[in-house]
């Protein structure tokens, strides 16, 4: 190999001094370098991955007996920290280090020490998209147990201090880490029998497996997920256009009451499961509406019972006759 000249590149070794190398370039093309990924205000974006060696990439959403399982070990082992970033996650969608980065101001309001409805806005790290996802009933109980639990004030340092303060062992006062929880996620995966592949985005996925099984017959689920999500597609932005935030705030409220009544609570799921859901035809819906209203309105002042009977048997009839 022949080269027409070479370029000198100043390459810094962590953390310093910086390293001189000579880098050939062939003939006369010029070499190109990837530009790293940058935030809004300049700075390079981390890019952050807790894929390990010899690991199954894909993660799973987590099934209901297991998301029962998992907050049951945390609470046994007093893992609180753990504890309220898997109620958090699960209810509220948001990346572990979004959620990691958290403080209690993004919980509570200052000038009154109540928690706030709506999360501080926030930054994504991932997307740069802000969010302020609405806090359900669920998660405001997390946050009151966790307190308790581990006897952190809110208010000290006005409300600044970062939310997730290991209070014990070799790590005491730092951060949780990423990995941190991801270890302790999957450690509790494994003594609790859970077969399938978790990590820290399988409860972003739960939400949403949830979420379509909480709400199967709501034709916006998808385009309201992909809000809650933060997705950035365009021809998927396009259809959040008109979606309204009471709606939005609806499903994470949904979510807050499922998990007390079905995840905390007594209820079996079957109870709402095993509700009926038909499929029809628009074409055939617009008959079965018309004739409803056509019976309605001849017999508005029939006095016989049997009449309206009869009338509801027909459209029950027509409804058979064309479901999917």
């Amino acid at each position: 190999m022949t080269y027409a000249s070479t370029i000198t590149k100043i390459v810094p070794e962590y953390p310093y001094p910086e390293k001189v190398i000579v880098l050939p370039i062939e003939n006369s093309r010029e070499t190109s370098q990837k530009s790293p990924k940058l935030k809004k205000d300049g700075t390079p974006k981390r890019i952050k991955s807790n894929k390990k060696k010899g690991e199954k990439s894909e993660v799973y959403p987590i099934q209901i007996p297991d998301i029962k399982k998992i907050i049951g070990y945390f609470a046994e082992n007093e893992m609180w920290q753990n504890y309220l970033i898997f109620v958090m996650s699960c209810n509220m969608a948001r990346r572990i280090g979004d959620t990691l980065s958290l403080t209690w101001e993004h919980l509570f309001f200052p000038a009154t020490g109540k928690i706030r409805n709506d999360m501080k806005e926030i930054v994504e790290d991932k997307t740069d998209k802000l969010a302020n996802p609405h806090i359900n009933s669920a998660v405001k109980k997390a946050i009151i147990l966790y307190i308790e639990k581990t006897g952190l004030n809110p208010a000290d340092n006005d409300y600044h201090n970062p939310v997730f303060i290991q209070t014990s062992g070799n790590y005491k006062g730092n951060v949780i880490t990423a990995d941190g929880y991801r270890k302790g996620l999957k450690k509790t995966a494994e003594a609790v029998g859970i077969e399938y592949n978790i990590g820290t985005h399988s409860p972003r996925k739960t939400f949403g497996m949830l979420s379509r099984m909480i709400h199967p017959n709501d034709y916006d689920s998808m385009e309201l997920l992909q809000q809650i999500f933060n997705h950035s597609d365009t021809k998927t932005t396009q259809h959040y256009i008109g979606l309204t935030k009471q709606k939005v705030d609806r499903y994470y409220d949904d979510m807050g009451e499922f998990w007390d009544d079905y995840i905390t609570g007594n209820k079996t799921y079957e109870e709402i499961a095993n509700k009926p859901v038909i499929s029809i035809e628009v074409e055939n819906l617009r008959e079965i509406i018309t004739e409803a209203y056509r019976a309605g309105t001849v017999n508005a002042n029939v006095q016989d019972p049997m009449t309206h009977i009869e009338a509801i048997n027909k459209i029950m009839l027509m409804i058979e006759g064309v479901e999917k």
